[in-house]
């Protein structure tokens, strides 16, 4: 829908120093980059290497990026790091969930092993669950290509998550998977339901909306900014 704004995340890459320390100036540098683009910065996601990090680490990610992010906001992983063969544990996702919101951000719903092992219907309830306790949130799908427990659901999830959240507030989906077949479902089942594709080779570079991880690994989120704006003025770029 050419002339619509974007609305665009950029997962913002957690840059450490030769021996293996956390650089916090690089990160906030990154941060800042981000949010001067006029994208909102997602962190603690697996391009911020969130199932690697240190509890003390994850909380001062999470602080630095709320002091910096204002009123615009940010999102970030809700992990729960637990090991195969465990079994979904609610109540560890309410506490990671929490955690990010109580400090202004948007939790993203990290995939474990325990969210994997659910049916696809035990994982849309999950979700309703963690709904009702939020005023919002992004549900994250990642494939095990990525991570051993991520998973990708099937296309009939859209319609039954979508419908959950008009009874539970408001509630976000990111859908890396065959994004131009889940917004059309989308489209026909709810419209002002949001979902946000990570692919990285649509036609129009559009959809390229979700969290972007190649933003900032490439340093440059003020790419994406420049497209955003253009979408939205409707503007054509000159092949000369």
């Amino acid at each position: 829908m050419p002339g619509r704004r974007i609305i665009g995340y950029s997962a913002v890459l957690l840059p450490h120093t030769d021996v293996g320390e956390v650089d916090w100036l690089g990160f906030e540098s990154l941060l800042g980059l981000t949010i001067a683009a006029g994208l909102i910065p997602a962190v603690n996601m697996d391009t911020g290497y969130v199932q690697l990090l240190t509890e003390p680490d994850r909380a001062r990610v999470l602080t630095t990026a709320a002091s910096l992010a204002g009123a615009g906001g940010f999102a970030a992983g809700a992990f729960v790091p637990d090991t195969e063969g465990d079994g979904y544990d609610p109540a560890a996702y309410s506490r990671a969930a929490a955690e990010v919101a109580e400090v202004g951000g948007t939790p993203v719903v990290f995939p474990s092993w325990g969210l994997a092992s659910l049916s696809e219907e035990g994982w849309v309830d999950a979700q309703a669950s963690l709904g009702a306790e939020l005023d919002r949130f992004i549900a994250f799908e990642l494939g095990d290509m990525f991570v051993p427990y991520g998973r990708i659901y099937s296309l009939g999830v859209v319609p039954r998550v979508a419908r959950h959240s008009q009874l539970h507030r408001r509630q976000a989906q990111l859908c890396p998977a065959r994004p131009s077949d889940r917004l059309a479902l989308r489209n026909e089942v709810r419209a002002d339901f949001s979902v946000f594709p990570a692919t990285t080779g649509d036609r129009h570079g559009v959809l390229r909306l979700g969290l972007l991880g190649w933003a900032c690994r490439r340093f440059a989120p003020d790419a994406f900014a420049e497209r955003h704006r253009r979408w939205a003025a409707e503007e054509r770029r000159s092949r000369s």
